[in-house]
């Protein structure tokens, strides 16, 4: 288990690599003697800051290459004993038997299938010939090339498509120093399931029944009319209840150039065909493309055979695993008749209506330009089953320099392909919420409107934070472990713990908030088509995008469950009362990193941009904030922190706020109690944002902090003594209530006054950990 596996690193990151490396140097050494290894580290002392662990990086690898990550681990806590402590302990690592299957089975621990690799291994193989059609051997190259887009999209705020690379992998030798430099931090923390829905327990704070909710709340609607910062799709006078919008213009117009999106059908999407004299010709792709899906009736035998038709350049780098293993090995054999014969024909019809029903050349949401599109429902269904046959031109090339490179993927080849029986499963799930939607659309097109909007903030527009003089018992809020964004913030504004290429990986390996919920509410993804990648001062809000499924489990447990009918009134445009606002948190590196200045303004004005409303509604018209641990997945941020920034932008922009905290009731103790000290004392968000400035002054670089942000906030107001932090800690990781409350109600009482340290709340350093 615990040799080397260098045919991995071709395939890794730099700081992938550097910590490989870093593991194979301590596989050398524990192969030496205790004396020879005493001697390398003198006369090599860099090595040992080299192997220092770094389990922030697991959550990216693939299962084969956990299991090595681990080993080494094991292999690094046996070099801290002494040799005869090694030799006495109970770890197998150390015993040196440990068998192919023990490594096998800690390797299956990462993976949620009921059945075993060998199973569908066999399965799979025996497939005849005519149920699966023979394709010619993937390269290399295109292999390795996939495994490293992959590992990038294994988590879902993780996943980036676009080919700038962040500035803390952009260097090799300064990768591996800001690893080596990093605290002893326990890594990312990915849920495994869905917590327990809502009704479990009662939350704390304002009852969530008093939060306001569109549509009670909304004030009168402006009319729907097309300006310079928005463009509507549909002919206003045509939405109605019964019937689907009507699109405006009446026939097709056609733009292609960098502002708007290159459409399938337009007369100049050009495609080089082979003429039976062996010479290429330029054909129009779009003729092409009705030729393939309308001659080939499609099936499980032919699906891959058309599409690469009018994709001949990929027939060496695509492959379609993920589709045949959920019509082979998934799906009934009458449910993939069924899929075959019903849906996907209607599908195809769809598809090919484009250009009578999207007539209007679609606008590009770039960055730094503040616009909004407007489209019906069906037109949405339309381009999404574009989207499904690949027929967008221009958007499968990732290279620098092109033009959708700072654009998220839009052709589902992505979600077809998959290598592994943990990728091909989780695809087999997500294919099947792609499906039902399609299946419901097809039987019965929903009859409303969406709305896309770019929303940017000027730099000179965001608050001043460390001045602010906002008091933070200006909004109302409700915590809850149970329930979830989705279910029960129906009506609140919906946070997307968005990527900044929106959508993460829905169409590659992501499987977690944001990729949940774009497949439960696949009229999402479309934004995809147009929606640059965001800056951060920038987000992106969807208005309108109706739910059609229901799931369970979470990331590999993920799974489509059942049909959801989406019961949301709608708003006058036509639209269901459903905003989600999409924004882009920080990855970080390290735990220490997010607390510092520049970095929380950053979380501060991002979070403050997605709650802004641009409307200048009043208070009271604005429906509350629907969120939660925002960017504390595979990003990972520290959930009292974000839960405080998200808090602290809540009250600049005047809304009500409930946050769900996804089972954790440690820091829904640890946040509320908190929360309601900073009340008691009338402190203001710039309070706060000095307060958390003190705790980043207190920590150290290279040592895991002692103690949270909260702890350290009742310590700085002396309701903490060194006992009671200890208590604290102690009831923290048993996952108890906080005896912190009861020190706030004794200590708070009237006639009682509790004077923080004088540095608390001012520009001098607070007190140290």
């Amino acid at each position: 288990m615990i040799i080397g596996q260098p045919q991995v690193v071709s395939r890794l990151r730099r700081d992938q690599v550097c910590q490989i490396e870093a593991d194979h140097r301590l596989h050398t050494l524990t192969t030496l003697s205790t004396n020879e290894r005493q001697k390398i580290l003198k006369q090599q002392p860099h090595v040992v800051n080299m192997i220092i662990g770094q389990p922030q990086v697991v959550s990216r690898l693939r299962r084969d290459q956990v299991c090595q990550i681990e080993a080494d681990h094991r292999l690094h806590k046996l070099t801290t004993l002494s040799t005869n402590e090694r030799q006495s302990t109970n770890d197998p690592v150390n015993k040196r038997e440990t068998k192919n299957s023990e490594a096998t089975a800690a390797c299956s621990q990462h993976d949620n299938r009921p059945a075993t690799s060998s199973e569908s291994t066999e399965k799979r193989s025996s497939m005849s010939d005519t149920s699966r059609p023979q394709t010619v051997p993937h390269q290399s190259t295109s292999h390795a090339a996939h495994e490293e887009e992959r590992l990038d999209s294994e988590a879902s705020d993780t996943v980036s498509y676009g080919n700038s690379t962040p500035e803390m992998y952009s260097d090799s030798e300064s990768s591996c120093q800001s690893l080596t430099n990093s605290p002893a931090w326990n890594g990312p923390h990915i849920p495994k399931s869905k917590p327990p829905a809502s009704g479990a327990s009662q939350g704390k704070g304002a009852p969530i029944q008093q939060l306001n909710r569109m549509p009670d709340c909304l004030p009168l609607f402006p009319t729907l009319h097309a300006t310079k910062t928005r463009t509507v799709l549909i002919r206003t006078d045509t939405i109605k209840e019964d019937r689907v919008p009507s699109p405006h213009p009446n026939s097709y117009e056609d733009l292609w150039d960098v502002e708007h999106v290159r459409m399938p059908c337009s007369e100049e999407n050009l495609y080089p065909v082979e003429t039976p004299n062996g010479r290429k010709e330029l054909k129009k792709r779009w003729e092409v493309i009705k030729t393939s899906l309308i001659r080939k009736n499609l099936s499980g035998y032919n699906f891959e055979e058309t599409i690469l038709t009018y994709n001949s350049r990929f027939s060496q780098k695509w492959n379609f695993d993920a589709l045949y293993t959920l019509f082979n090995e998934i799906f009934a054999s009458e449910e993939t008749k069924k899929v075959f014969s019903t849906v996907m024909p209607g599908m195809v019809q769809l598809a090919l209506e484009l250009p009578h029903i999207c007539t209007q050349p679609i606008p590009l949401l770039k960055k730094q330009q503040e616009h909004s599109i407007t489209l019906s429902q069906k037109q949405v269904a339309c381009l999404l089953a574009n989207a499904f046959f690949c027929t967008y031109p221009k958007r499968n090339a990732t290279q620098k320099h092109t033009q959708y490179s700072t654009y998220p993927s839009i052709n589902f080849n992505t979600l077809f392909q998959g290598f592994g029986d943990n990728e091909l499963a989780r695809k087999a799930e997500k294919l099947k919420c792609i499906f039902h939607y399609f299946r419901r659309v097809i039987s019965d097109m929903p009859t409303g409107t969406v709305t896309f909007k770019r929303q940017v903030i000027k730099e000179k527009d965001f608050p001043r934070w460390d001045k602010s003089s906002m008091p933070l018992d200006g909004i109302r809020i409700h915590m809850a472990s149970d329930g979830t964004i989705e279910d029960d913030g129906t009506g609140m504004l919906e946070v997307d713990f968005a990527n900044k290429i929106l959508g993460g990986g829905v169409l590659g390996q992501g499987c977690v908030q944001e990729e949940i919920r774009f497949l439960i509410c696949p009229e999402m993804i479309v934004s995809r088509l147009f929606t640059e990648q965001l800056d951060k001062n920038e987000c992106l809000i969807m208005t309108g995008c109706e739910r059609y499924s229901n799931y369970a489990g979470y990331a590999d447990s993920f799974e489509w469950e059942s049909d959801h009918q989406d019961k949301t009134i709608r708003d006058p445009w036509g639209r269901r009362c459903t905003e989600v606002v999409a924004i882009d948190a920080t990855r970080f590196g390290s735990h220490t990193e997010q607390f510092r200045g520049s970095q929380v303004i950053r979380e501060l004005n991002k979070a403050y941009c997605g709650f802004y409303s641009s409307r200048g509604t009043k208070r009271e018209h604005l429906p509350a904030i629907a969120t939660g641990n925002w960017g504390c997945g595979a990003f990972g941020g520290d959930s009292r922190l974000k839960a405080f920034i998200q808090i602290m932008a809540a009250v600049e922009a005047g809304r009500d706020m409930c946050y769900f905290t996804f089972g954790d009731k440690r820091v829904l103790n640890d946040v509320y109690d908190t929360y309601e000290l900073l009340k008691k004392k009338k402190r203001t968000v710039g309070d706060l944002f000095l307060q958390i400035q003190h705790y980043n002054k207190s920590l150290s670089r290279f040592f895991r902090p002692q103690q949270n942000l909260c702890e350290f906030i009742w310590k700085a107001f002396g309701l903490a003594d060194n006992s009671s932090t200890d208590e604290n800690r102690q009831d923290y990781n048993h996952g108890n209530s906080s005896p912190r409350q009861s020190r706030l109600t004794d200590d708070t009482n009237e006639g009682t006054s509790v004077d923080p340290p004088t540095n608390c709340c001012s520009s001098s350093p607070g007190p140290s950990s």
